[in-house]
């Protein structure tokens, strides 16, 4: 089997916006475990919020979240490692973007942290499952009150906003920070040198694989690090057009079960 490790984001590339897995995809993934494979999500979310979604696909061991910044075990839940976004950096994307009216989120232990809630806090509620903390006060004050180093900032915002909002914030804070999106909603704030690519190779290494054994897959602009890695680069058909130029092979869309496609026409 030439190609030993997977490595696929999850929204808009193994699911669609109904987070709906389907039994054959379930069934391609553990075929090809059994046959040696090694099958790793690589996400933008937090990993208490992937978790649910890996063990329903029957993964155990390595999984990345907040795109490369956290690699968290399956089984147990626990941080193996984290790249967080020193305090001083914070707070000073904090100020621009409270300066600018724009609504972000924090993340601390693998919590979303909020000032308060509002729409943009329930869409991502309802798109995680999940609860957020709420602090009732702006997230500059908490951050310095706290002296919190976020694993991520994210903003959400209208989609037909976000380019600029992306352009803006990279413009502010791209030489320190990486700025990118993973959905038409959110623009993600993480460490500088800290992405899905290096998450990758250091994932590569620490599996004894090399790049031209991996196969990567993604939809997204956060991608894009992911699919320059080294590795054997897809994208799905619903991917951003940056993505699909760095693609070698196009991949059936979300909806039509492109994990299944890959695995069958490129590793069994």
């Amino acid at each position: 089997m030439k190609y030993k490790l997977i490595v696929s984001d999850f929204d808009d590339t193994i699911v669609d916006d109904s987070q709906f897995i389907t039994d054959d995809t379930i069934k391609a993934i553990r075929e090809f475990e059994n046959n040696g494979g090694k099958f790793v999500i690589c996400t933008g979310r937090m990993i208490s919020a992937i978790i649910p979604h890996a063990k329903r696909l029957g993964l155990h061991g390595d999984i990345i979240g907040y795109q490369g910044a956290v690699v968290a075990d399956i089984d147990t839940g626990l941080f193996l490692s984290e790249h967080a976004i020193p305090n001083s950096i914070a707070m000073e994307v904090g100020r621009f973007l409270e300066d600018k009216g724009l609504y972000y989120q924090l993340y601390q232990d693998d919590t979303f942290v909020i000032k308060e809630e509002n729409a943009y806090s329930d869409l991502y509620r309802h798109f995680t499952y999940l609860p957020p903390k709420i602090v009732d006060e702006k997230l500059t004050s908490y951050m310095s009150k706290t002296s919190l180093n976020p694993t991520k900032i994210l903003i959400i915002n209208e989609p037909e906003m976000i380019p600029s909002i992306l352009e803006l914030v990279s413009n502010k804070f791209g030489d320190r920070l990486l700025v990118n999106s993973s959905k038409k909603f959110m623009v993600e704030i993480v460490p500088l040198g800290i992405d899905k690519g290096s998450a990758v190779k250091e994932l590569c290494s620490k599996l004894g694989l090399g790049l031209d054994e991996t196969i990567v897959v993604g939809d997204g602009l956060n991608d894009i690090p992911m699919l320059c890695s080294g590795a054997f680069p897809i994208a799905v058909d619903n991917a951003h057009p940056k993505l699909k130029e760095v693609a070698k092979v196009i991949a059936p869309p979300c909806t039509d079960e492109p994990i299944k496609w890959i695995i069958k026409n490129y590793c069994l």
